[in-house]
């Protein structure tokens, strides 16, 4: 008897895919994937808070430590730099920096007073007052202060002259001033009028009121 073997029908193929179909297929596959990393890496940057602080930390670490710069512009810098730190040198540890001290300009010298210039003319002296030997005590008086006394004596006049007076000759009001200024019982100055016909530059009549002795 022969034995006759049967084949089994073999299942059948799936149909092949186009070109075109399969590289829509790798496309939409890849966006999948993609998509979905997208998704995992959004939930753990939100959820892991070291993240941002490694963020935070290279922002300042930036900021902090400025770009090595290098060539001529570097050379630059660091010269610039090295010139503020001699300009400048920073104030030592727990010191106060001194204060500025401002000299004011030394006042201009005052000059002193200057002494008043006296001038001296020959003078007279007549005593118009009852008390003896009070010419002679003038006179001493006169010729101490610097003065030239010419000669001594009596008022006699009806000019009447009621304290000590020096009458002077004109041009010689600055020797006038002179025995104002030295001899202080002396209480005025006059011009010569016409009852006096002696030439002298200057004629003292003293009076009662005429100390013989200086103050």
């Amino acid at each position: 008897m022969t034995d006759t073997t049967v084949a089994s029908p073999s299942p059948p193929r799936p149909p092949r895919l186009r070109r075109g179909d399969r590289l829509h297929t790798i496309a939409a596959g890849s966006i999948a994937v993609l998509a979905v990393l997208g998704c995992i890496l959004v939930v753990n940057l939100v959820n892991d808070p070291t993240a941002e602080k490694s963020r935070v930390a290279a922002a300042a670490a930036t900021s902090t430590h400025p770009p090595v710069m290098s060539g001529p512009s570097a050379t630059a810098a660091a010269g610039t730099a090295m010139t503020r730190a001699v300009a400048s040198p920073p104030a030592a540890a727990g010191t106060q920096p001194s204060p500025k001290v401002i000299s004011q300009p030394p006042a201009a010298a005052t000059a002193p007073a200057s002494t008043p210039q006296h001038v001296f003319a020959p003078i007279v002296i007549l005593n118009n007052s009852r008390e003896k030997g009070l010419a002679e005590a003038a006179r001493a008086r006169l010729e101490a202060a610097g003065f030239t006394v010419t000669r001594t004596g009596n008022y006699q006049s009806t000019y009447n002259v009621e304290i000590p007076t020096v009458f002077y000759d004109e041009g010689q009001l600055d020797a006038a001033q002179t025995v104002l200024d030295l001899i202080p019982d002396v209480k005025q100055a006059k011009p010569k009028n016409k009852n006096f016909i002696a030439d002298d530059p200057l004629i003292l009549v003293i009076t009662k009121d005429f100390s013989p002795t200086a103050p």
